[in-house]
């Protein structure tokens, strides 16, 4: 049954209404007209924010944001499966007929136990407002073979009507060494030849290839297609690779099945806290920026360690209860193009519960 237009507004202010409180915790100390450019919200991230929310849902988000250059920040939205309400309801009609893409994945947990996040992302930087790029990413699952990672493109693809998409997709998983752990997949409607993100985990066993041998990691991009030639760029690479965490490794893959020119490294703040000392991981990181003339001194605005916030909240179901805001560092992300290294990005969420 569908929801009154009523409803629906009423669940647009308050997804409007809790993000705008996100937003001004994220902004204490300056922090927010540092690293975005902005000291409120703006109207391109309020629609965002109303279009994409499910009614009853907790959504994840997350702002990205350069650590180098003018400020600016782009805006993805995720929902984790387990979070997402038995009853679908989309506030913003430009996203209703991905209905049964929320819906495929809540199922999946409940008949496999996959533990699946569902995401948006949306290039607000040049004004796209409506139309996100899907992605769908495994969290949880030990299984990140290539039967698995076949199974998530033939649903995720299909799903958002991308089905030729699924063989050109496979073949480049087909190409990649073992070593790299095939991780998430996503399609961009808005970007030029829409281009579909493919990536894969490089962790310890990768690292220690790479360690022995490093002109293997070479080898390994021309393998898959990846047009990258340049010594530096390598040699980049390979350094973000000898430093502590797992490496996400992503490129994008064109329409008519190749790989575009770009290629970035990730490294998600989970994967600092595999050291004692998760401040120390996170530097050495931001040092390298530094070194690369990729990153300024804003990066000291934030920090690998998660703030947790307590607070009352008047819910008009269930009267007085608490909201526990959580906020912190997600990923940095290094990327190249053909024309080099591109600035250092960082990736913060956001995200609000409801406790009783």
């Amino acid at each position: 049954m569908e929801l009154s237009g009523e409803k629906l507004n009423k669940a647009a202010d308050y997804a409007e209404a809790n993000f705008k409180l996100m937003w001004k915790l994220f902004s204490e100390n300056d922090r927010g007209r540092i690293l975005t450019g902005m000291d409120e919200i703006s109207n391109d991230i309020k629609t965002i924010v109303k279009d994409t929310y499910i009614v009853d849902s907790n959504p994840i988000y997350w702002l990205e944001f350069p650590l180098m250059g003018k400020p600016g920040v782009d805006l993805s939205v995720g929902y984790y499966a387990d979070e997402l309400p038995d009853q679908i309801h989309i506030v913003g009609d430009n996203l209703r007929n991905k209905k049964e893409y929320f819906e495929h994945f809540q199922k999946l947990l409940k008949d496999n136990d996959k533990h699946n996040e569902v995401c948006l992302e949306f290039d607000v930087s040049v004004g796209e407002t409506k139309r996100p790029s899907y992605g769908s990413i495994p969290y949880m699952v030990d299984d990140f073979t290539i039967s698995e990672n076949k199974n998530r493109i033939i649903d995720t693809m299909t799903l958002i009507n991308q089905t030729d998409r699924i063989d050109g997709a496979l073949l480049v998983y087909d190409k990649s060494p073992g070593y790299w752990k095939p991780y998430y997949q996503g399609v961009s409607e808005a970007r030029e030849n829409l281009p579909m993100r493919i990536t894969w985990l490089l962790g310890g066993e990768c690292k220690e290839v790479y360690k022995k041998d490093p002109g293997q990691l070479q080898k390994d991009l021309e393998a898959v297609g990846a047009p990258v030639t340049d010594e530096n760029t390598i040699s980049q690479m390979l350094e973000v690779l000898s430093l502590e965490g797992t490496v996400e490794l992503q490129m994008d893959l064109s329409k008519d099945g190749t790989i575009l020119p770009s290629i970035g490294m990730c490294v998600a703040s989970d994967y600092f806290y595999q050291s004692k000392d998760p401040m120390k991981i996170y530097e050495d990181y931001a040092n390298l920026g530094i070194k690369w003339g990729i990153a300024d001194e804003r990066y000291k605005c934030i920090s690998p360690k998660n703030k947790v916030i307590m607070m009352p909240y008047y819910d008009d179901e269930k009267g007085m209860i608490r909201k526990r805001i959580s906020m912190g560092l997600y990923i940095l992300k290094f990327k190249w193009s053909h024309k080099g290294i591109m600035p250092l990005k960082a990736y913060y969420f956001l995200k609000s519960n409801k406790m009783m």
